[in-house]
């Protein structure tokens, strides 16, 4: 079996286990640790995308345009009134023309907007599911019956570059999880390799007394198995104690840019399960060079 620690002492000895005192538990380790963090990153990325994906989707902005600051304001109070009691709507949240022109002084000056410009009307509104885009024009048809100025803009739109970038982020830490796993398969088999040939001769006589390639391959892949076990807790309790630091460091920011950012429940069953796969894998390649290693040199 792939995966059998059941072996008899006396075929144990053949092949000391040296676990601690050998290098490759603290390479496993290292391996984990960094590998840990990169899934943890994956996962908080991809929740952060998708809990701001979706408000954003829900979030409408209604910009009523008009000269006349009085039918400004009427209609603006009009449309209010209509959307809080129209369904899909959860909440209506007209802007106040004072937080308005505070938001756009910093690019327009303060007395150009009060002499110059007429400040649009603005109202919030969040909707009870994402809205497609059928949802909008029809809500837009509503609206512009009330003001005819009025324009309708999705907050989704104007985050699609943060939505590629967000993906691209994925896939680079999906590539570099790859990458880990790979350095970590190459490694076992280095170390392998190298034990094969330290303990050439104990094989050569388990084959003249009748043992078999599968027997030999047990042997390294229960060994490499501890090893690859020992270092994967080391290097996933390492790797957990930074993430919950920085998790403190994230709610103690209090920011609303971080908002998301944060480990899924799930997040941390799958981050659990990376040392078991470490060691699978671990023992997987040990049983191949094994076997293909003796295939060539016996």
């Amino acid at each position: 079996m792939l995966l059998d620690f059941a072996l008899p002492d006396h075929e144990r000895k053949l092949i000391p286990e040296g676990r601690v005192s050998g290098s490759m538990p603290w390479v496993i380790a290292i391996m984990t640790f960094l590998t840990v963090l990169a899934a943890a990153a994956g996962l908080v990325l991809a929740n952060a995308a998708l809990q701001g994906g979706a408000d954003l989707a829900r979030q409408v902005t209604v910009q009523i345009i008009e000269p006349d600051p009085a039918a400004r304001t009427a209609q603006r109070d009009t449309v209010a009134n209509m959307l809080r009691s129209e369904a899909g709507v959860t909440e209506v949240a007209p802007v106040p023309d004072a937080r308005v022109r505070e938001l756009l002084s910093p690019w327009l000056g303060s007395d150009v907007i009060d002499a110059e410009i007429p400040v649009p009307s603005l109202i919030d509104i969040t909707l009870d599911e994402p809205a497609n885009e059928s949802v909008l024009t029809a809500l837009a048809a509503k609206i512009r019956k009330l003001a005819p100025s009025a324009k309708l803009d999705s907050q989704a739109s104007w985050m699609a570059p943060f939505s590629n970038l967000m993906n691209s982020l994925l896939l680079l830490t999906g590539g570099i999880l790859l990458l880990l796993l790979l350095a970590t398969a190459t490694s076992v088999m280095i170390a392998i390799r190298s034990a094969l040939n330290t303990h050439r001769e104990t094989i050569e006589i388990m084959h003249m007394m009748g043992g078999t390639d599968l027997q030999a391959a047990r042997l390294f892949q229960r060994r490499m198995a501890l090893d690859a076990l020992f270092g994967g807790v080391v290097g996933f309790i390492l790797a957990s104690a930074i993430i919950w630091l920085l998790s403190l460091q994230f709610s103690a920011a209090g920011t609303s840019l971080l908002t998301g950012a944060s480990m899924p429940w799930y997040g941390w069953i799958i981050l659990a399960l990376i040392p078991l796969a470490v060691m699978g894998l671990a023992m997987l390649i040990a049983r191949r060079t094994v076997i293909s290693a003796l295939k060539k040199i016996l």
